[in-house]
Parts: structure tokens; sequence; C-alpha cells
């Protein structure tokens, strides 16, 4: 199966679990649906979020890897969103798809482009993966968005999700299944011969516009 059809129908997955009783959902059984078909190692733990001496900031990892995650948060207004998300680098460029449903205002963000994945202070198990989305709200129906993952180990209960659209939306990054109601399972991914990124990190801004992080 070629790269750009296993895209399409992890996509065609992802949004099929969004729309039905996602949160119901075994963790594992989503993590396996996202990971491509190529064996791959997950990587542990890393370093967290607080930046050392001579840390560099947001940039391409080297070497490149992908994230995948299923799950649902509640959004800063206390209710539940649905997310499905992957991606990482792949064959030289950028790869993946962000799909999430708001369901307190109903807001349907269906990624169309990935321009950028990134990490904070590198080494990280942060990962940023930044692109444009449509959206069904009439105001604004295509925006650029920029959403946050952090694997912190298993089960999930340490991992993290945020979201932010260059309209205003936001949703705080947050734990999934630590004292906030959420749930699901945020996977980072070992690099392998096909997670090769642009020859040159492109900068933040290329890569995510002016969609700053979802702190």
């Amino acid at each position: 199966m070629s790269t750009e059809v296993q895209s399409t129908e992890v996509g065609k997955k992802t949004q099929q679990l969004l729309h039905g009783s996602l949160k119901h959902v075994k963790a594992a059984a989503l993590a396996a649906l996202l990971v491509p078909l190529a064996a791959v190692a997950i990587r542990p733990a890393v370093a967290s979020l607080q930046a050392s001496g001579g840390a560099v900031g947001p940039t391409v990892p080297t070497p490149c890897d992908f994230i995948t995650s299923g799950g649902f948060v509640n959004t800063n207004s206390g209710r539940d969103a649905n997310f499905g998300v992957h991606g990482g680098c792949k064959n030289d460029g950028f790869w993946g798809h962000v799909n999430y449903v708001d369901h307190t205002t109903g807001l349907h963000v269906d990624s169309v482009e990935i321009t950028g994945y990134l990490t904070t202070d590198p080494p990280s198990n942060v990962r940023d993966i930044c692109g444009i989305a449509r959206t069904n709200l009439g105001s604004s129906p295509q925006v650029r968005f920029r959403v946050r993952l952090m694997d912190n180990g298993e089960p999930g209960n340490g991992d993290m999700f945020g979201i932010r659209l260059d309209n205003g939306y936001v949703v705080t990054t947050r734990f999934l299944n630590s004292g906030l109601a959420g749930g699901g399972n945020i996977q980072l991914h070992e690099a392998n011969p096909s997670t090769t990124g642009p020859t040159s990190s492109p900068s933040e801004t290329a890569m995510c516009g002016d969609v700053l992080p979802p702190n």
C-alpha cells in the first residue's frame, strides 16, 4: 500500500472513530490503528518540557520521528472534545493528519496540509504538529492550527494534548487521564529509514506561521 493511500485510509478511520463512541475505544486499539503498517519501536519517555542550559528553540527533531494519538479531553469550558492526531517526517517532508471535534461548540477541524513537525528544546518528549485545516465554521472555514502532544509513558495517564487555531480557539495543553476526566493515549515512535525530514530545518514561523503553542 502506498504512503498516500495508507494516509488516506488512516484519515477515514480516524473520522469514523471521532463520529462514533471514541471515548469507549480502548487506547491500545486506537494507537494500533494510527501507527503506519511498518513495524516500529516505541520511544521511551525522555526529557521534560523544562529547558536546560544551552537548549535551542523549537526545531524539527534530529533524527526525525513520528507520533500517533487518539482520545478525548476536557476543553477550557469543561466539556468533552475528541481527537485523532498523527504526524511526523516522511521521505524528506512532513506527514500526518489532525481530526478534532469539540462537542460543546460542534467545531470540527480536519487537516488538509501538514506544514511542520517540531520539538521544544530537544531532546524532548513534546511534539508540535502545524498545518492548515478546514472547519465547519462559516466565519472561518479554513484555519492554521498547532497541536501539541506529549508522551509521558504508559498507559497514557500523564500524556498531554493541546490545540490552538489562528481564529482564537484554544484548548490549553492538559492531561488526558490525570484528574481531568480525559482518556486515550499518545505514542512517540522511534525514527526509521522513511522518517526523513527536510534537509535543513525550516524556522518555527515557516512551519507554524504566527500560531503560538497552546500553552
